[in-house]
C-alpha cells in the first residue's frame, strides 16, 4: 500500500486491535478504533469507504481483531485492507475467534457486494469448540475481490472433526467473486473423517446458484487422513468456476497423511469447472471418475494426441 492510500470519494477508517479504542473517531492513524465491528459501523455503504486493519506486531495476539460473535461485512462497497508486510501467508492484519467463545459457526461473512478485501488473514481455530458447522469465511455477496488473503478454518480438531467445517464457503447467489493470490486452507491441523472439503460452492436446485467465480494464482492447501476428503466441493454450480494457475495441495510425508482419491467433486452442475494452468499435488487424481463438466488444461497435462494439444479435455481417470 502506498503511503498516500487509495483515491476514494469516501472516508478512511483506521482500526488497531492492539492500541486502538472504540471511543476514538477512527479517522486517523493516531485516533484509531479497536474493533472491526466499530469500524464497519462508522462506514457508509456505496461510498468506497476504506477500513485499514493496521498490524502493530509480529505476534498474533497483538495484531488480531478477536471476535466474540460472528462478523458480517454487510455494507456494499466498503473495503477492508490490511496494513502489513504483504506476505501471502500469516498476514499480521488478522481476524480470529476469541478463545473463550466456543459457539461461533461462520466467523467472517461477506454478504455485501463490490468489496475489496486485501492483505488480511482470517483464522478460525479454538480448542473445545462446540460449533457444528464452523466456517472461517462465508461469501453470499457478489462482485467482491479478495486479494492476498489467508483464509483458514478448522484450526483445531474440535472444529475439523465436523462434517460442515470449511475454510471457505460460497453459498446461494455468491457470484462473480474473484480470489487472487490467496492461500486457502490449512496444513497444520489434520482434517479427519468428518470434514469433507476445504472450499465449498453450494446452491440449490432452483435459481439460487453460485456463478462465474474465479480463483487465480491461489494455493489451496490441506492436511488430511481421510481418503474421501476433497479440496473443492461444488453443488449446483452455474455457468463456470475458473481455477487459473492454482496449486491444489494435500500434504504428504507427514504423520497420518494420506493421498485422497480426488481433489474436486462437481455435483449437479449447470456449467463447468475450468482448470487452466496450475497443478494438483498429493491427490490421486483431479476427480474420482471421468467428468465432462470438469475440464483441465495445464502445462503438464497436454493430451497425448498432438491433434488435441492445447485443447481443454474432460477429466479422464485411469481405470
Amino acid at each position: 500500500m502506498a503511503a498516500g492510500g487509495f483515491v476514494t470519494q469516501g472516508k478512511s477508517i483506521f482500526c488497531k486491535p492492539y492500541s486502538g479504542s472504540d471511543g476514538n473517531t477512527g479517522l486517523s492513524m493516531d485516533n484509531a478504533v479497536k474493533t472491526l465491528t466499530k469500524a464497519l459501523a462508522l462506514a457508509t455503504a456505496d461510498k468506497n469507504d476504506i477500513v485499514y486493519l493496521v498490524a502493530e506486531s509480529n505476534t498474533a495476539a497483538s495484531t488480531t481483531d478477536y471476535q466474540s460473535t460472528a462478523l458480517d461485512w454487510n455494507k456494499d462497497m466498503v473495503h477492508l485492507i490490511g496494513v502489513n508486510g504483504g506476505a501471502m501467508l500469516g498476514q499480521r492484519s488478522r481476524i480470529g475467534q476469541t478463545s473463550s467463545v466456543k459457539t461461533i459457526e461462520d466467523l467472517f461473512t461477506v454478504s455485501a457486494d463490490g468489496c475489496l478485501i486485501a492483505n488480511v488473514e482470517v483464522f478460525q481455530g479454538v480448542a473445545t469448540s462446540t460449533a457444528t458447522s464452523p466456517r472461517a469465511v462465508v461469501v453470499t455477496g457478489t462482485r467482491n475481490r479478495f486479494y492476498n488473503c489467508q483464509i483458514s478454518g478448522g484450526g483445531d480438531t474440535s472444529m475439523s472433526d465436523n462434517t460442515g467445517c470449511r475454510s471457505l464457503a460460497l453459498t446461494g447467489n455468491a457470484s462473480e467473486n474473484i480470489f487472487q493470490h490467496c492461500y486457502i486452507g490449512l496444513d497444520t491441523t489434520l482434517r479427519v473423517s468428518a470434514m469433507a472439503c476445504e472450499i465449498e460452492l453450494v446452491g440449490t436446485g432452483g435459481g439460487t446458484k453460485p456463478a462465474r467465480n474465479i480463483f487465480e494464482d491461489c494455493v489451496i492447501s490441506s492436511y488430511t487422513s481421510y481418503s474421501s476428503f476433497v479440496a473443492i466441493k461444488s453443488t449446483y454450480l452455474d455457468r463456470f468456476l475458473l481455477l487459473k494457475n492454482c496449486v491444489i495441495h494435500a500434504a504428504q510425508n507427514a504423520t497420518s497423511s494420506v493421498s485422497p482419491t480426488a481433489a474436486i467433486t462437481n455435483t449437479t452442475p449447470n456449467g463447468c469447472i475450468y482448470i487452466l494452468g496450475g497443478g494438483v499435488f498429493g491427490y490421486a487424481d483431479v476427480t474420482a471418475a471421468d467428468d465432462s463438466a470438469t475440464l483441465v488444461l495445464t502445462h503438464g497435462a497436454l493430451a497425448a494426441n498432438i491433434i488435441d494439444m492445447g485443447v481443454a479435455k474432460a477429466t479422464d481417470v485411469a481405470a
